[in-house]
């Protein structure tokens, strides 16, 4: 068995966070030395990079390091492919990231990114979109394979993140998330919910209409319109329209939503939302008459997420806290990202993210040129966070994030791998963010490929 079906197979165990072989570090080496090898073969890009690093083996893990991608390098197609509908450029754009031939896709008739998405789709390709916020979507592929290995991955993590107590079918849920769409949480929100923590009929989702990825580009075109001073008075009129019809239909979702989670005030529920929705709950149920402390005390809360640029009260979680008035243990919450596969659940008594066996961390210094893990797997080191996804089949595995964290390299209370104990933004820190190098050479390389 190769080392990454090794991996893998630990998916299917009953608690991979602490149940991976003790020679992990070394198997998970093993698969990705297998990784390098096939994916060298299918991404262009990342040849082009191998070669130019004098790279034609992973000999250890620093050899990675120059390989890493980034998450703006899965939005680097140019905005003008989306704006004027070239959906078969940005498959030939698709093409420099994945290492599946994206053929065979219809183009005909494709209205918008979510119809291409689609289409993507009945073609073999399960791409997922991010938020967009920034009014641009990364666009990640998986194969059928990444799919059901998420599947199983994600239900892992959610379960992590309630031990050592399990959901057992006994408590109506209410997830602030739709159970379809482009984000890659969706279905495995619904899934869990559904299959693990609610009764029948008892899973509510705060809307039933897919997540789609097209409003947020919307907004981005028109912003850039304003920027460039060629936004059309009856654009910008059926924009704002648009958004006050939506703007109407959310907050009609949002109150009927509340007042659901009102009528079950007395008895235990789960909440599945980020934090800002729970401070808009919380000031719904206020104005509504509820008073801090009267949820039931065994209600769970599945929390997650940042504020995204949300302006909250610097004691928005403390508030949070003494109105639901909930234990501790009750808060459950994990570290993850789009990018990789699964969940990181928050270890209650040891303060700390549990990494699962098929995420190998690498700790960076800030520039995202050296690495820092520990020779000898021991001790705690602050740096970048960056890792290599082994789950993840259709692209390739390795990703710098724009965190910065503390890991602890040592085992504690049966973890076989290690613990983030700390974990920060460093755009929202003093010392801020720098532009990586690496970035800019990966997304030069796709300009390259592309040669459109």
């Amino acid at each position: 068995m190769s080392a990454i079906d090794q991996i893998k197979a630990l998916v299917d165990s009953n608690d991979p966070y602490r149940e991976a072989p003790a020679n992990l570090r070394e198997l998970q080496l093993e698969a990705v030395r297998e990784r390098f090898a096939e994916k060298r073969q299918q991404l262009k890009i990342l040849d082009r990079r191998a070669t130019e690093a004098g790279i034609t083996e992973i000999s250890s893990l620093q050899d990675l390091v120059p390989l890493l991608f980034t998450h703006t390098n899965y939005k680097s197609y140019p905005e003008t492919f989306v704006d004027k509908g070239q959906w078969g450029h940005m498959n030939t754009w698709l093409q420099t990231l994945t290492g599946k031939p994206v053929t065979g896709v219809n183009l005909e008739g494709i209205r918008d990114a979510d119809d291409w998405l689609d289409r993507l789709k009945n073609a073999g390709h399960h791409v997922f979109a991010s938020s967009g916020t920034s009014g641009k979507c990364s666009f990640l592929d998986q194969t059928e394979e990444d799919v059901a290995l998420a599947s199983k991955a994600y239900m892992k993590g959610f379960l992590g993140q309630w031990a050592p107590r399990k959901p057992e079918h006994d408590r109506p849920s209410f997830v602030f998330f739709p159970p379809t769409g482009v984000h890659r949480l969706c279905i495995h929100n619904h899934k869990f919910f559904t299959e693990f923590v609610a009764p029948e009929g008892e899973a509510h989702f705060i809307s039933n209409e897919p997540l789609r990825a097209t409003p947020g580009i919307r907004a981005g075109q028109l912003r850039r319109a304003l920027a460039a001073g060629t936004a059309l008075p009856e654009e910008i009129a059926a924009f704002e329209a648009e958004n006050e019809k939506n703007a109407k239909q959310a907050g009609v979702r949002f109150n009927a939503f509340v007042d659901k989670i009102h009528s079950k005030l007395g008895q235990p529920i789960c909440l599945g939302v980020m934090w800002p929705a729970a401070f808009q709950l919380m000031e719904a149920l206020k104005a509504r008459g509820v008073k801090d402390g009267e949820f039931h005390p065994d209600s769970m809360f599945q929390m997650g997420g940042g504020i995204k640029g949300v302006v909250l009260p610097d004691d928005f979680k403390e508030q949070i806290h003494r109105f639901f008035g909930v234990k501790p243990e009750n808060y459950l919450n994990s570290y993850a990202m789009v990018e990789m596969t699964g969940l990181n659940p928050f270890v209650q008594h040891l303060n700390a993210y549990a990494l699962p066996p098929w995420i190998v961390p690498l700790i960076l210094d800030k520039s995202a040129e050296q690495l820092l893990n520990p020779a000898d797997g021991k001790g705690e080191v602050e740096g970048r966070f960056a890792f290599f996804d082994l789950l993840t089949d259709a692209r390739w595995g390795g990703l710098i994030s724009g965190d910065k964290v503390v890991v602890d390299f040592d085992s504690a209370d049966g973890f076989t791998g290690p613990l983030v104990r700390s974990i920060a933004r460093y755009q929202d820190l003093e010392e801020g963010e720098d532009k990586l190098t690496c970035a800019g050479t990966i997304d030069s390389y796709v300009r390259g490929a592309i040669n459109l």
